[in-house]
């Protein structure tokens, strides 16, 4: 193996290390086994991941970038803390991008990408039925991600795309100030993932747009939050 062949292997290896330590820690936040305000030791990370420490400092500074991670003095790593305002205006945000976006999309999306919408979305609700809320979490973050994602590329708006890619996950202990049931909840965000299927089936940008704000806007069993005053 060249030197330059050794180069390029250390830093794939690097990079799977960085990739490995993100989601690990990524998916304990979002699965709200990591609790806001909790201090994250690098050291301890490293080990119960695998990895060295250099890794673990990396996927945290991508993390303090999503703003799931605060970053204090001395690079002293903590889990975001969120309040209910915070949630309201990500989501708000959320709702008129993604809106935005669906509408764009409704035109341009393929034929092959609303049949993986429709597989995507055929998963989630088999996941869930098998798993219930807490342990299917992982399985919807990931397929989630990829049903949203779609849809954005689909805008054809690179700009666009790039500003909803940096959007923020919330971690589910954020769900716990809701009074409505995760049943309850899980079961109407298939409903609205089918609305959104359909709309861009018919080629409906108002609906297209409706359907995909209205989705995110329920999240907090707001139909329209309305803008602060």
């Amino acid at each position: 193996m060249t030197p330059q062949d050794k180069a390029t292997s250390r830093a794939s290896e690097s990079s799977g290390a960085v990739e490995s330590a993100y989601r690990h820690i990524r998916g304990t936040i979002i699965r709200g086994e990591l609790s806001s305000g909790e201090v994250l030791l690098e050291s301890r990370l490293a080990e119960r991941i695998g990895v060295s420490r250099t890794p673990v400092r990396e996927a945290l500074s991508r993390l303090a970038n999503e703003g799931l991670v605060v970053l204090g003095r001395y690079r002293r790593a903590q889990v975001a803390s969120f309040s209910m305002a915070d949630v309201a205006e990500v989501f708000r945000l959320r709702g008129k991008l993604e809106g935005h976006a669906a509408r764009r999309a409704c035109l341009r999306i393929s034929e092959a990408d609303i049949e993986r919408l429709e597989a995507i979305e055929d998963e989630l609700e088999a996941v869930f039925a098998e798993l219930g809320w807490h342990k299917h979490l992982p399985r919807f973050d990931e397929l989630n991600n990829e049903f949203h994602g779609i849809i954005a590329r689909a805008a054809d708006s690179p700009r666009l795309e790039k500003i909803l890619a940096s959007s923020l996950e919330l971690p589910a202990s954020i769900f716990n100030h809701y009074t409505e049931s995760f049943d309850e909840r899980t079961a109407r965000t298939h409903r609205q993932h089918r609305e959104i299927i359909a709309a861009l089936k018919a080629r409906n940008r108002d609906w297209a747009e409706a359907a995909m704000s209205a989705h995110l806007f329920s999240i907090l069993n707001d139909p329209a939050p309305a803008d602060p005053e």
